[in-house]
């Protein structure tokens, strides 16, 4: 039940590297805008010989444009500098880096834009068709394939769906068990992909202006939420981010999703051996707000440091932090009772779709869980919850319900049993909209020696 979502990457690719990250978390992230096709197949198939219960979370790129350039390049201050794509008859006299996709609609009071996740600002000179212009507020290297953001930018959807759609026809031969929609705008694409594409688990990206304005509806359509903070903040301000991420996780909370929080949560440690003090306190932060998983980027994909950050983090997360927020409750009866059952009592469910694990999530977010599913996507969706163990069965038979749920209890007590004495157990046949428990009974460990 690691609260950890580890991105692998060149650093930490290797067999043993990959043994080292699944001794401590079995949640894994792969990143589709680096390394290539056949990179990503290798490793995925590494990934689940050594152990084929891990998740992978692989990321699709989106619409946002990306620097073209293979190498560093270096950027003065003052410097002006133009992004373009596939635009001509520009001043050859200023420095022009290509991008990779088509700009977005720029809002008339855009003064300020910023390069790798908001890291490096520019000043707007002008700007035309699919070309930008900028000068440099500092010197910096421009490291290769950095994102481009343009403050309140709306992209074309359209575009955004024939990337999503090209890039997962491609991606086919991965090995994944859920997709990151990067720069989610609405749950309409959200809708789009899923027609396409059937059984797909997504976690949509939540990082720009108009994800943030129709947060309401994605979470009515998504498996999962990722609060991506750097581009986030490069898209709406620095000053509007802390209310941003307040506000998504308590939506993302309120319809039962989960929530990753991603970008920048140990980047110091890339360079030294500690976090810094603000990095501390914005874990706890992301804590407070119930994140499921706090997701390492670069600090396990291209740091020397990967082995030491994600030991830190797990050590940090070993100790629990903050009293975490309480959201709204229902009334009904049934899920009363749940709500008020003591913290001490582990809950054991058996679902298919996993809908009482939302509603559960809505009113108990953070009871000890054990899933019993014999759904794959409720398997893969309940494994990014970092309150539930997840246990993948065959068919449920509801012939012998008591008989089945006894056996299952049987074969997997040491995992059911391993924090108590005795377990709340719930199981779910047919779970529709606002549907209730089968069954309920309180199961002691005693009656399994």
């Amino acid at each position: 039940m690691s609260k950890i979502l580890a991105t692998i990457g060149p650093v930490s690719d290797g067999i043993n590297d990959i043994k080292k990250v699944i001794n401590i978390t079995s949640t894994l992230r792969l990143n589709g805008s680096h390394n290539t096709l056949k990179w990503h197949e290798k490793i995925s198939s590494r990934i689940k010989k050594i152990n084929k219960d891990c998740k992978i979370l692989l990321d699709v790129p989106g619409i946002k444009p990306r620097t073209n350039n293979l190498e560093n390049i270096k950027i003065k201050q003052g410097e002006n500098i133009i992004f373009s794509y596939r635009t001509k008859k520009l001043n050859k006299l200023v420095k022009i880096i290509n991008i990779t996709n088509p700009l977005p609609k720029i809002s008339k009071d855009v003064k300020v834009f910023s390069i790798s996740d908001g890291q490096f600002e520019f000043s707007l000179v002008r700007h035309g068709k699919n070309f930008i212009e900028g000068k440099s507020k500092e010197t910096f290297l421009l490291q290769p394939k950095k994102g481009l953001n343009i403050p309140f930018s709306i992209y074309d959807e359209n575009a955004q769906f024939r990337i999503y759609s090209n890039f997962i026809n491609k991606y086919k031969k991965v090995k994944y068990d859920a997709l990151g929609l990067s720069f989610v705008q609405s749950a309409s694409i959200l809708k789009k992909i899923r027609t396409k594409f059937k059984d797909i688990v997504i976690v949509a990206k939540i990082e720009n202006y108009l994800g943030l304005e129709n947060v309401e509806n994605i979470c009515r359509h998504t498996d999962l939420i990722m609060i991506d903070r750097g581009d986030l903040a490069a898209e709406i301000g620095n000053n509007k981010l802390y209310s941003a991420i307040v506000k998504i996780s308590k939506t993302s909370k309120k319809y039962g999703k989960s929530i990753i929080m991603a970008t920048e949560n140990l980047d110091s440690m890339m360079t030294r051996k500690t976090p810094t003090k603000s990095e501390v306190v914005a874990l706890g932060f992301s804590l407070g707000l119930n994140a499921d998983k706090i997701m390492l980027s670069d600090e396990t994909a291209t740091s020397r440091n990967w082995y030491s950050v994600l030991l830190w983090l797990n050590n940090f997360l070993a100790v629990d932090q903050l009293e975490k927020i309480n959201l709204p409750n229902n009334d009904d009866l049934f899920w009363n009772i749940i709500e008020n059952l003591p913290m001490g009592i582990p809950l054991v469910i058996f679902s298919k779709k996993g809908i009482a694990i939302e509603k559960l999530a809505k009113i108990r977010d953070g009871i000890d869980l054990t899933i019993f599913t014999d759904n794959a996507n409720t398997s893969t969706i309940c494994s990014f919850r970092s309150n539930a163990k997840t246990i993948f069965i065959d068919k449920f038979d509801d012939s012998k319900k008591n008989f089945y749920i006894f056996a299952a209890l049987k074969k997997y007590r040491k995992k059911i049993f391993e924090n108590a004495n005795a377990v709340i157990v719930i199981y779910i046949s047919y779970p529709r909209k606002n549907s209730r428990a089968n069954t309920i009974a309180l199961v002691d460990k005693k009656d399994f020696v």
